[in-house]
């Protein structure tokens, strides 16, 4: 891979490593896909290695060897229904997955390799469901895990309207706080201190909970916060758009087509900003500008079948720094 290259993970009906162009955004496949669903990753701190969930009723975790390519090196349940998320703790040594179906958390140990070395606990979500939404919050779903800490993590929990802060004691989560958001929110990823709801299309700002209203009607699915911290981003299925809202006040909001209906996935990669668009099969790529947060479309950067999520692989992502008067155009370097 050229030294200007970035590794990027593409999970979907396949599984690819690609090197992204610093100057057009192109995502440029590097070996074969691994034959294996992959609906949202996450990567190990140390190793080059990613662990990725399938979403399927009888939930898989695959653990994937991303060097030179994708290649798969070991696959387990994930004890549950419907995985969705998952998530590395920062010592390495831990891999917490949400099970949004079956409500529960599952916490493998990970062995020094990174292997998948059994699991240490097995933890449903407290309470039954808001219920403020009918079909969707009869039960707790978590949708997301966010280390806070070694052996701090949150959950944001769909079903509930609710995060919920836990510590790994000897392998096994503790809860040690709830915070409820408004019913009906059913709140599916956080950023930083930006919550987005999906079954309300609204942006929470916390932690006094300002509501920040998507433009459109849809279901919003992912959250971002740019590399500078003055934009967040949204995607927003159904009118298939990226929200663009300034974190300080005034908050203006502004949209921009993603290239498909129902973008799934957002993520930087230095000054490029990627989203997975399931419906168009295709991920599409945005240059994005320092200070303003102006997004401008590069077109399509992957045409791959179903593309559900998109992951920098961190330890090959050199150094963006932003320098005054830059203008965020993608360039060599960065």
């Amino acid at each position: 891979m050229p030294p200007s290259r970035v590794p990027v993970l593409v999970g979907g009906a396949g599984t690819l490593v690609c090197a992204a162009d610093p100057d057009t955004g192109v995502l440029t496949p590097v070996g074969p896909p691994a034959p294996v669903r992959t609906a949202y990753a996450a990567a190990h701190p140390r190793l080059d290695l990613v662990y990725g969930v399938d979403e399927a009723p009888s939930g898989t975790i695959t653990v994937v060897e991303t060097t030179g390519g994708a290649r798969i090196r070991q696959q387990a349940p994930s004890h549950g229904e419907i995985p969705c998320h998952l998530a590395v703790s920062p010592d390495g040594g831990r891999l917490v997955t949400a099970n949004y179906g079956s409500g529960d958390l599952v916490v493998h140990r990970l062995a020094p390799n990174g292997a998948l070395a059994g699991v240490s606990a097995s933890v449903p979500l407290p309470g039954s469901g808001s219920g403020a939404v009918a079909d969707r919050q009869s039960a707790a779903h978590p949708h997301q895990i966010v280390f806070t800490g070694t052996d701090t993590f949150t959950v944001v929990d769909l079903g509930g309207d609710a995060l919920l802060t836990y510590r790994l004691v000897e392998g096994r989560p503790q809860l040690l706080a709830t915070r409820p958001v408004p019913p009906g929110t059913g709140p599916r990823h956080l950023s930083g201190r930006w919550l987005l709801g999906e079954l309300d299309p609204v942006i929470l700002a916390l932690p006094d909970l300002t509501r920040h209203p998507l433009g459109a009607p849809g279901l919003p699915s992912a959250i971002v916060t740019a590399p500078d911290g003055a934009h967040v981003y949204a995607a927003n299925r159904g009118p298939g758009t990226i929200t663009t809202l300034a974190a300080d006040a005034p908050h203006t909001m502004s949209d921009l087509p993603t290239g498909g209906a129902a973008p799934q996935d957002l993520a930087f990669v230095g000054p490029v900003l990627y989203a997975a668009v399931p419906d168009a099969d295709a991920v599409t790529a945005f240059a994005w500008t320092p200070g303003t947060g102006t997004l401008h479309p590069l077109g399509v950067a992957l045409r791959v079948p179903d593309p559900r999520c998109v992951l920098p692989l961190r330890r090959g992502l050199p150094a963006f720094r932003i320098t005054p008067g830059s203008t965020g155009r993608p360039r060599s370097g960065w």
